[in-house]
């Protein structure tokens, strides 16, 4: 089905790749596994807009680019969204539900702490390119739900989640990956390494903090000692990190019906 796409991969590598397939279990993108000899590698041949809901590739790349020196950064080898795929290294299976504690659990921490205090663009223009517009967001889910055949029950919890996000304590925008899980964690020869970026951006770290502890097992002292995050008093912070978890889960609720309706 994509083999016009794997030549044209191939020709970007200079080398006969044969990819395999892989699932497609959590994703709406098609992935391959192959090697150029030197490596494992991982190609992705991205799901088409429709089902890429709230996915901006361009974004992606200005992430993927700015994080590339970064230790828990996957390494990208060649990324063409105008083209609709991305060639990275393989790095390894991803880690189950229960596998983030110890030296995983403190690459993890420092990984995301060294992404919130990345630098944000001076230029306008690039700003525009990286941040995640949450109120556009909001609105596209808004237009999509009204075209549903039980629209109002999943209006109402979209009412509910713009208002958990307006309540959110106040915390300056940074880089955030925005999908955290352990699934999009990889543990190989004792390093850390983040993949799944198509969601990052300039954004609210909030979100990040939800996924860490309810996904990640990370405590909630440690996600408080987080740049974005220690200039809250504790009392302040808990009550964040319940709201924030509760936004989360209504944006998943909301993230899986829309790509459903749209499938």
């Amino acid at each position: 089905m994509h083999n016009a796409i794997f030549e044209q991969v191939n020709r970007q590598l200079n080398v006969p790749v044969h990819w395999l397939p892989l699932s497609q279990s959590g994703t709406s993108n098609w992935l391959y596994k192959g090697s150029n000899r030197s490596q494992v590698l991982m190609l992705r041949i991205n799901a088409q807009r429709q089902l890429a809901f709230g996915v901006s590739r361009e974004r992606e790349a200005h992430v993927l680019e700015l994080i590339a020196d970064y230790p828990w950064a996957m390494q990208v080898l060649r990324n063409e969204p105008d083209k609709g795929w991305c060639v990275m290294k393989h790095h390894g299976l991803s880690l189950g539900p229960d596998a983030i504690s110890g030296e995983i659990a403190s690459q993890l921490i420092l990984a995301i702490s060294e992404l919130q205090q990345i630098p944000l663009p001076e230029s306008e223009d690039a700003k525009a390119i990286a941040g995640i517009n949450y109120p556009e967001l909001f609105q596209r889910y808004q237009e999509s739900l009204n075209r549903e055949s039980d629209p109002v029950v999943w209006l109402e919890r979209l009412n509910r989640l713009v208002q958990l996000f307006a309540s959110l304590p106040k915390v300056s925008e940074c880089y955030t990956h925005h999908d955290l899980h352990p699934g999009n964690c990889c543990w190989q020869d004792g390093h850390l390494v983040l993949i799944d970026w198509e969601y990052a951006g300039i954004g609210n770290p909030w979100f990040d903090a939800a996924s860490l502890h309810r996904y990640c097992g990370i405590s909630s002292g440690a996600i408080h000692g987080m740049p974005a995050f220690s200039h809250l008093s504790p009392p302040m912070f808990e009550l964040g990190l319940q709201q924030a978890q509760d936004a989360m889960l209504l944006l998943e609720k909301l993230w899986y019906k829309v790509r459903a309706g749209r499938g």
